[in-house]
C-alpha cells in the first residue's frame, strides 16, 4: 500500500529513519468544497520510514507500507462484526434478549481481541514503512 507523505525531520545518524507526516485518507476522498460535513479536518499521522534515496525537509515522497496494514484493518473492523453475528445467530434456542446479549458479548470479545493484537504488533516490530520515490 502506498501513500504520499511530507518529510518533516531528517535522521540524526546516517542511515537512520526519516520522520514523515501523512494526511489520512477518508472514504469520501476529502472533497470538502462540495460536502462541508467534515469541515476539512483531515487527521495527520507522524511515522518513521527507512530511505535508500536522499531526501530533504519538505520533500513530497511516496511511502510503501507492508501488507500488515490491510490485515490489521480487516482484524479491527471484521473480527467484532463476525463474532457479533456468531453470538447472535448460533444460540437459536435462546429468546431474542439472550441472543442480543450473546451478540453483544461476541462484539466485545472481538474488540478485546483486536486491541490485544494491536498491542502485540506494536510490541514486536510494528508496521514498517519505506520511502520508494521522491515526487
Amino acid at each position: 500500500m502506498t501513500q504520499t507523505a511530507t518529510v518533516t525531520a531528517l535522521p540524526v545518524v546516517p542511515g537512520g529513519q526519516v520522520e514523515l507526516t501523512i494526511v489520512r485518507q477518508t472514504a469520501c476522498g476529502h472533497s470538502c468544497d462540495g460536502c462541508g460535513r467534515c469541515a476539512g479536518k483531515a487527521q495527520k499521522l507522524v511515522i518513521r520510514a527507512g530511505s535508500d534515496i536522499p531526501v530533504a525537509l519538505g520533500d513530497q515522497v511516496e511511502v510503501y507500507s507492508d501488507n500488515r496494514v490491510l490485515g490489521a484493518a480487516a482484524l479491527v473492523y471484521g473480527l467484532p462484526v463476525v463474532l457479533f453475528l456468531l453470538g447472535y445467530l448460533l444460540p437459536s434456542s435462546l429468546l431474542e434478549p439472550g441472543r442480543c446479549l450473546c451478540g453483544g458479548l461476541g462484539f466485545a470479545m472481538g474488540l478485546a481481541g483486536a486491541a490485544a493484537c494491536d498491542r502485540l504488533v506494536k510490541k514486536r516490530s510494528g508496521i514498517s514503512y519505506r520511502i520508494v520515490r521522491k515526487l
